[in-house]
């Protein structure tokens, strides 16, 4: 099992708190997210993880020194999406792989869920959120049918987390439509549009639902003020579980 965790991008609406910081070294509940990620894979004996950088990517090498981790760097993350990133180090796309984003907080048991896919293909999803989601889907059972962040609350069944499974029976399809896109000019682009590209042209990409368990991608101040009131709270609950009767 291979890991690719994207961190190349700037998080530009989060400078009030990250200075000139990667997202993913915002520090929750006293560690780095990036950190957090990388323990959880480690504590599931996964070792193959490459962490792609881009902005201020000493930063992110300072952060892990001394892990077992592995770094790719897009020099040209001004320019280009995280489709550019992932096709610059496509060499690593060679087995079953976990690719996720790296401004992501979650409950292990969402790692544990991802692990333990084996479609050709699954992204996760919550069908808890819907309100106010930001990427969408449409699902029909367990594949998604249609996607978008401009889809309306009745056309949405839930949110995309920010990680996918990709089996390696299924990796050289998916690299190619990468590449393909690449030679197109669709640098601009999300990683996750290629598989919305295998989406709109009706072959099978799947999701599993994380309802109930909690997770935040953090792209903004609220998305940050939600993630530490919920950590706030995991730690009084577990005060008040440790108080003797």
């Amino acid at each position: 099992m291979k890991v690719i965790i994207m961190a190349a991008g700037i998080g530009a609406r989060l400078n009030s708190i990250l200075g000139d910081k990667p997202k993913c070294l915002l520090t929750i509940d006293g560690q780095t997210m990036i950190r957090r990620i990388i323990d959880l894979f480690h504590q599931r004996d996964i070792k193959d993880i490459t962490v792609i950088t881009g902005y201020n990517s000493h930063l992110i090498h300072q952060e892990l020194a001394g892990c077992d981790v592995q770094f790719f760097h897009n020099p040209f993350f001004q320019v280009t999406n995280s489709i550019a990133s992932l096709w610059l180090a496509r060499e690593l796309l060679t087995e079953d792989t976990i690719l996720m984003n790296a401004d992501l907080f979650f409950e292990e048991e969402i790692l544990d869920l991802a692990l333990k896919q084996s479609k050709d293909c699954v992204m996760l999803s919550d069908c808890t959120r819907i309100e106010n989601a930001d990427f969408r889907f449409g699902v029909q059972g367990d594949r998604i049918y249609k996607t978008g962040n401009q889809l309306e609350n009745h056309e949405t069944d839930c949110e995309y987390v920010g990680i996918v499974r990709i089996d390696g029976r299924f990796i050289s399809t998916f690299k190619n439509r990468l590449s393909q896109m690449i030679s197109e000019g669709d640098f601009r682009n999300w990683w996750e549009g290629v598989l919305y590209m295998f989406i709109t042209d009706g072959l099978p990409v799947h999701h599993v639902d994380v309802s109930g368990i909690f997770w935040s991608e953090v792209d903004n101040l609220a998305d940050y003020n939600r993630l530490q009131a919920w950590v706030s709270g995991e730690q009084s609950a577990s005060m008040e579980q440790s108080v003797p009767a």
